[in-house]
């Protein structure tokens, strides 16, 4: 640890089994596995190693989290739209309440940064305050300062 604002000990860090819910599962056998590799404070935010092995299932997302693929290959599909592939190199986002169908090809490895925000009415609550001070401060787009381009 270098200091209190800075955590260097996420080499190493143990897999540790993740049961996918079972009533997520449609097919197959799928293994889940992760290591929380980092986290904040407040925990509120999370990084982590996932894996898992061959099958398809319904993953229901309760946080925001985004997704940067490392191995293997997994087809996702959302809202009943057709699945699309993803594999190494590959990044794709999911909101908190979002749900998508997974069905991984053998094998995928991907890391996972993930937010739990807060509740709807704080970010609503937040977003009229903002704009709120920045109307009594003579501003009209919300910007505390001007763009730094453009």
């Amino acid at each position: 640890m270098f200091d209190n604002l800075v955590r260097d000990k996420m080499k190493g860090a143990q897999m540790t089994p993740a049961p996918i819910n079972k009533e997520w599962i449609e097919s197959g056998d799928p293994q889940a596995s992760l290591a929380i590799l980092a986290y904040s404070d407040d925990r509120a935010t999370s990084t982590m190693l996932w894996e898992c092995t061959a099958g398809r299932f319904t993953w229901r997302y309760n946080c925001d989290e985004t997704i940067y693929f490392l191995d293997g290959e997994v087809m996702i599909s959302v809202g009943g739209k057709p699945a699309r592939s993803y594999g190494a190199g590959d990044a794709i986002h999911f909101s908190r309440g979002a749900v998508a169908t997974w069905e991984v090809k053998g094998f995928i490895r991907k890391v996972a940064f993930c937010r739990t925000p807060p509740p709807r009415f704080f970010v609503a609550a937040r977003r009229i305050a903002r704009a709120v001070y920045h109307r009594l401060r003579g501003r009209r787009d919300g910007l505390a300062s001007a763009p730094a381009f453009g």
